[in-house]
């Protein structure tokens, strides 16, 4: 359970995933996006008064999942749980929509019991 499966080597071109968390004994599945990069934002250098921001990779090594009753079950028992990335996205709406399409095909397909997700959020914000 320490590491993600299907990790790419070159994250750079990308801005985040989708994920799965699977509950081995049970079967359930947490679906749930994650970012490799985080922005940092900086004190203004000194005599300027726009702050700066700088960009790392952010915790998703050791990222276990964002629903606290995973993060709960995951501390007592480790090794219960498989880490997946399903889907590296490139933009902030194609994460966000390809989270909401694998969570809705379990809904579409009469399995929403199978997730341990309790609704779909999705707000995109599309641009041409």
């Amino acid at each position: 359970m320490n590491e993600w499966v299907n990790q790419i080597k070159d994250i750079k071109p990308y801005i985040g995933f989708v994920y799965e968390v699977i509950e081995l004994d049970t079967g359930k599945i947490y679906i749930g996006i994650k970012r490799y990069w985080k922005s940092l934002k900086l004190k203004p250098l000194k005599g300027k008064k726009r702050k700066r921001k700088q960009i790392k990779e952010s915790d998703w090594r050791t990222y276990n999942s964002s629903n606290k009753e995973i993060q709960e079950k995951i501390k007592k028992n480790p090794d219960n749980y498989h880490k997946l990335i399903i889907r590296n996205c490139e933009s902030i709406t194609e994460l966000k929509a390809y989270e909401a399409f694998y969570q809705l095909e379990y809904y579409v397909n009469g399995k929403w019991e199978e997730l341990y997700n309790e609704c779909v959020n999705l707000r995109l914000r599309i641009r041409k």
